[in-house]
Protein backbone atom coordinates (compact mmCIF):
# COMPACT_ATOMS: atom_id res chain seq x y z
CA UNK A 1 0.00 0.00 0.00
CA UNK A 2 1.31 3.45 -0.90
CA UNK A 3 2.05 5.73 2.07
CA UNK A 4 -0.59 8.42 2.55
CA UNK A 5 0.19 12.02 3.54
CA UNK A 6 -2.61 14.53 4.10
CA UNK A 7 -2.39 18.32 4.05
CA UNK A 8 -4.48 20.81 6.04
CA UNK A 9 -3.50 24.48 5.74
CA UNK A 10 -4.73 28.05 5.58
CA UNK A 11 -2.78 28.62 2.35
CA UNK A 12 -5.72 28.66 -0.04
CA UNK A 13 -5.20 27.74 -3.69
CA UNK A 14 -4.37 31.11 -5.25
CA UNK A 15 -0.65 30.91 -4.40
CA UNK A 16 1.90 28.18 -5.11
CA UNK A 17 2.43 27.23 -1.44
CA UNK A 18 0.44 23.97 -1.47
CA UNK A 19 1.94 22.82 -4.76
CA UNK A 20 5.44 23.51 -3.48
CA UNK A 21 4.84 21.39 -0.37
CA UNK A 22 3.62 18.54 -2.55
CA UNK A 23 6.72 18.86 -4.72
CA UNK A 24 8.98 18.60 -1.66
CA UNK A 25 7.10 15.55 -0.40
CA UNK A 26 7.25 13.75 -3.74
CA UNK A 27 10.94 14.54 -4.18
CA UNK A 28 11.68 12.58 -0.98
CA UNK A 29 8.87 10.00 -1.07
CA UNK A 30 7.92 9.66 -4.76
CA UNK A 31 5.47 6.81 -4.12
CA UNK A 32 3.46 8.77 -1.53
CA UNK A 33 -0.19 9.57 -2.12
CA UNK A 34 -0.81 13.17 -1.08
CA UNK A 35 -4.40 13.98 -0.10
CA UNK A 36 -5.80 17.46 0.52
CA UNK A 37 -8.13 17.66 3.52
CA UNK A 38 -8.59 21.42 3.18
CA UNK A 39 -6.64 24.57 2.38
CA UNK A 40 -9.59 26.82 3.18
CA UNK A 41 -8.91 27.36 6.87
CA UNK A 42 -9.31 31.04 7.77
CA UNK A 43 -5.85 32.66 7.89
CA UNK A 44 -4.14 32.09 11.26
CA UNK A 45 -7.22 30.34 12.71
CA UNK A 46 -5.57 27.51 14.62
CA UNK A 47 -8.82 26.53 16.36
CA UNK A 48 -10.65 26.02 13.05
CA UNK A 49 -7.77 23.90 11.78
CA UNK A 50 -7.81 21.83 14.98
CA UNK A 51 -11.51 21.12 14.49
CA UNK A 52 -11.04 20.18 10.84
CA UNK A 53 -8.15 17.79 11.37
CA UNK A 54 -9.80 16.22 14.43
CA UNK A 55 -12.93 15.57 12.36
CA UNK A 56 -11.03 13.99 9.47
CA UNK A 57 -7.99 12.05 10.68
CA UNK A 58 -9.71 8.85 11.83
CA UNK A 59 -11.18 8.22 8.35
CA UNK A 60 -7.70 7.60 6.95
CA UNK A 61 -5.73 4.34 7.16
CA UNK A 62 -3.37 3.58 9.98
CA UNK A 63 0.16 4.96 9.42
CA UNK A 64 -1.21 7.97 7.51
CA UNK A 65 0.89 11.09 8.09
CA UNK A 66 -1.28 14.16 8.70
CA UNK A 67 0.45 17.49 8.04
CA UNK A 68 -1.34 20.55 9.43
CA UNK A 69 0.12 24.01 8.88
CA UNK A 70 -1.72 27.00 10.31
CA UNK A 71 1.21 28.71 11.90
CA UNK A 72 0.95 32.33 13.07
CA UNK A 73 4.17 31.85 15.07
CA UNK A 74 6.28 30.56 12.18
CA UNK A 75 9.93 31.37 12.74
CA UNK A 76 9.33 32.18 16.41
CA UNK A 77 9.65 30.30 19.67
CA UNK A 78 6.96 27.70 19.04
CA UNK A 79 8.31 24.18 18.51
CA UNK A 80 7.94 22.20 15.30
CA UNK A 81 6.52 18.81 16.25
CA UNK A 82 5.74 15.28 15.11
CA UNK A 83 3.45 13.02 17.10
CA UNK A 84 1.87 9.59 16.95
CA UNK A 85 -1.54 8.58 18.25
CA UNK A 86 -4.11 5.95 17.34
CA UNK A 87 -1.78 4.52 14.70
CA UNK A 88 -1.55 7.81 12.77
CA UNK A 89 1.26 10.36 12.68
CA UNK A 90 0.91 14.14 12.88
CA UNK A 91 3.34 16.83 11.76
CA UNK A 92 2.99 20.57 12.34
CA UNK A 93 3.64 23.42 14.74
CA UNK A 94 3.21 22.82 18.46
CA UNK A 95 0.59 25.56 18.77
CA UNK A 96 -2.47 23.53 19.69
CA UNK A 97 -3.36 22.51 16.17
CA UNK A 98 -3.63 18.87 17.25
CA UNK A 99 -5.80 19.64 20.28
CA UNK A 100 -8.45 17.00 20.79
CA UNK A 101 -6.38 14.36 18.97
CA UNK A 102 -3.35 13.65 21.12
CA UNK A 103 -4.95 11.70 23.93
CA UNK A 104 -3.38 9.43 26.55
CA UNK A 105 -0.67 7.29 25.03
CA UNK A 106 0.34 9.85 22.40
CA UNK A 107 4.06 10.30 21.77
CA UNK A 108 5.32 13.67 20.59
CA UNK A 109 8.79 14.81 19.50
CA UNK A 110 10.35 18.15 18.71
CA UNK A 111 11.68 18.41 15.18
CA UNK A 112 15.30 19.21 15.95
CA UNK A 113 17.36 17.22 13.43
CA UNK A 114 18.16 19.38 10.36
CA UNK A 115 19.12 16.30 8.33
CA UNK A 116 15.38 15.75 7.83
CA UNK A 117 14.74 19.36 6.70
CA UNK A 118 15.51 21.09 3.44
CA UNK A 119 19.07 22.40 3.33
CA UNK A 120 17.93 26.01 3.69
CA UNK A 121 15.23 26.79 6.23
CA UNK A 122 13.48 30.14 5.87
CA UNK A 123 11.82 32.01 8.69
CA UNK A 124 8.50 32.21 6.85
CA UNK A 125 7.75 28.88 5.17
CA UNK A 126 8.26 25.95 7.54
CA UNK A 127 5.54 24.08 5.65
CA UNK A 128 7.99 23.74 2.79
CA UNK A 129 11.28 23.61 4.66
CA UNK A 130 10.46 21.48 7.73
CA UNK A 131 7.00 19.94 7.84
CA UNK A 132 6.76 18.63 4.26
CA UNK A 133 10.20 16.95 4.23
CA UNK A 134 9.74 15.51 7.72
CA UNK A 135 6.38 14.04 6.71
CA UNK A 136 7.98 12.46 3.67
CA UNK A 137 10.77 10.93 5.76
CA UNK A 138 8.22 9.54 8.20
CA UNK A 139 6.24 8.08 5.29
CA UNK A 140 9.45 6.38 4.16
CA UNK A 141 9.79 4.71 7.55
CA UNK A 142 11.82 7.10 9.70
CA UNK A 143 10.98 6.61 13.39
CA UNK A 144 9.66 9.68 15.17
CA UNK A 145 12.23 9.17 17.94
CA UNK A 146 14.98 9.99 15.44
CA UNK A 147 13.55 13.46 14.75
CA UNK A 148 14.42 15.06 18.09
CA UNK A 149 13.78 15.03 21.84
CA UNK A 150 10.52 13.93 23.41
CA UNK A 151 7.85 16.55 24.07
CA UNK A 152 5.89 15.81 27.24
CA UNK A 153 3.78 18.97 27.23
CA UNK A 154 2.35 19.56 23.74
CA UNK A 155 0.30 22.71 23.68
CA UNK A 156 -3.48 22.35 23.97
CA UNK A 157 -5.84 25.13 22.98
CA UNK A 158 -7.93 26.61 25.74
CA UNK A 159 -11.12 25.64 23.98
CA UNK A 160 -14.49 26.56 25.49
CA UNK A 161 -16.47 23.70 26.98
CA UNK A 162 -20.26 23.44 27.29
CA UNK A 163 -21.92 24.07 30.64
CA UNK A 164 -25.16 22.74 32.13
CA UNK A 165 -27.18 24.48 34.84
CA UNK A 166 -29.75 21.75 35.28
CA UNK A 167 -32.05 23.26 32.68
CA UNK A 168 -30.02 24.58 29.75
CA UNK A 169 -26.96 23.12 28.11
CA UNK A 170 -24.97 26.09 26.83
CA UNK A 171 -22.15 26.08 24.31
CA UNK A 172 -20.53 28.13 21.58
CA UNK A 173 -20.17 28.12 17.83
CA UNK A 174 -16.70 26.79 17.06
CA UNK A 175 -16.79 26.20 13.30
CA UNK A 176 -18.61 27.56 10.26
CA UNK A 177 -18.48 25.52 7.07
CA UNK A 178 -18.73 26.84 3.52
CA UNK A 179 -22.52 26.35 3.55
CA UNK A 180 -22.83 28.70 6.51
CA UNK A 181 -23.74 25.88 8.90
CA UNK A 182 -22.94 26.85 12.49
CA UNK A 183 -21.22 23.98 14.30
CA UNK A 184 -21.19 24.10 18.10
CA UNK A 185 -19.01 22.49 20.75
CA UNK A 186 -22.07 20.62 22.07
CA UNK A 187 -21.87 17.02 20.97
CA UNK A 188 -24.29 14.13 21.31
CA UNK A 189 -22.46 12.78 24.38
CA UNK A 190 -23.09 16.05 26.24
CA UNK A 191 -26.78 15.97 25.32
CA UNK A 192 -27.12 12.33 26.35
CA UNK A 193 -25.52 13.07 29.73
CA UNK A 194 -27.58 16.17 30.45
CA UNK A 195 -31.03 15.19 29.23
CA UNK A 196 -33.17 12.15 29.87
CA UNK A 197 -36.85 11.43 30.07
CA UNK A 198 -39.73 12.55 27.84
CA UNK A 199 -39.85 15.82 25.94
CA UNK A 200 -38.21 17.25 22.85
CA UNK A 201 -34.93 19.14 22.84
CA UNK A 202 -35.12 22.76 21.66
CA UNK A 203 -32.23 24.78 20.25
CA UNK A 204 -31.64 28.48 20.96
CA UNK A 205 -29.20 30.79 19.16
CA UNK A 206 -28.67 33.54 21.69
CA UNK A 207 -32.21 34.62 22.56
CA UNK A 208 -33.67 33.39 19.28
CA UNK A 209 -35.55 30.09 19.36
CA UNK A 210 -34.47 27.89 16.48
CA UNK A 211 -36.75 24.96 17.22
CA UNK A 212 -36.48 21.22 17.91
CA UNK A 213 -33.50 19.12 16.89
CA UNK A 214 -34.29 17.58 13.52
CA UNK A 215 -32.94 14.40 11.99
CA UNK A 216 -32.46 15.68 8.42
CA UNK A 217 -32.10 18.98 6.59
CA UNK A 218 -35.20 18.16 4.58
CA UNK A 219 -37.43 18.45 7.64
CA UNK A 220 -37.03 22.24 7.58
CA UNK A 221 -38.82 24.45 5.09
CA UNK A 222 -36.76 26.24 2.45
CA UNK A 223 -35.09 29.24 4.12
CA UNK A 224 -35.93 27.98 7.62
CA UNK A 225 -33.22 27.47 10.24
CA UNK A 226 -33.06 24.29 12.26
CA UNK A 227 -30.91 22.33 14.65
CA UNK A 228 -29.39 18.97 13.79
CA UNK A 229 -26.69 16.61 15.05
CA UNK A 230 -24.25 16.58 12.16
CA UNK A 231 -22.16 13.75 10.74
CA UNK A 232 -19.41 14.42 13.32
CA UNK A 233 -21.85 14.17 16.23
CA UNK A 234 -21.98 17.92 16.98
CA UNK A 235 -25.03 20.12 17.29
CA UNK A 236 -25.27 22.31 14.21
CA UNK A 237 -27.60 25.14 13.23
CA UNK A 238 -28.41 25.14 9.52
CA UNK A 239 -30.64 27.00 7.11
CA UNK A 240 -32.21 24.80 4.46
CA UNK A 241 -30.96 25.90 1.04
CA UNK A 242 -29.57 29.00 2.73
CA UNK A 243 -26.75 30.21 4.94
CA UNK A 244 -27.42 30.11 8.68
CA UNK A 245 -24.44 32.33 9.54
CA UNK A 246 -25.79 35.09 7.29
CA UNK A 247 -29.45 34.57 8.14
CA UNK A 248 -28.80 34.81 11.87
CA UNK A 249 -25.84 37.18 11.72
CA UNK A 250 -23.93 34.65 13.79
CA UNK A 251 -20.22 33.92 13.99
CA UNK A 252 -17.55 32.08 15.95
CA UNK A 253 -17.95 32.18 19.77
CA UNK A 254 -21.65 33.09 19.61
CA UNK A 255 -23.83 31.33 22.19
CA UNK A 256 -26.01 28.32 21.47
CA UNK A 257 -28.15 26.44 23.98
CA UNK A 258 -30.25 23.30 24.24
CA UNK A 259 -33.13 22.85 26.67
CA UNK A 260 -35.84 20.30 27.28
CA UNK A 261 -39.41 21.01 26.28
CA UNK A 262 -41.36 19.12 28.87
CA UNK A 263 -43.96 16.68 27.62
CA UNK A 264 -47.52 17.80 28.26
CA UNK A 265 -49.38 15.75 30.88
Amino acid sequence: MRPVITLTTDFGLDDPFVGIMKGVILSIAPDAEVVDITHGIRPQDVAQAAYAIKSAYAYFPKKTVHVAVVDPGVGGARRPMAAEYDGRRFVGPDNGIFSGILGPGARAYELARPRYFLKTVSGTFHGRDIFAPVAAWIARGTALSKLGPRITDPRVLDSPKPSFDGNQLKGQIVYIDRFGNLVSNIDSDWMDRCFSGPGNLTVMAGKKKIGPILTSYSQARRGQCGGIVNSWGHLEIFCREGNAAKCLGYGISETVAVSRERAKP
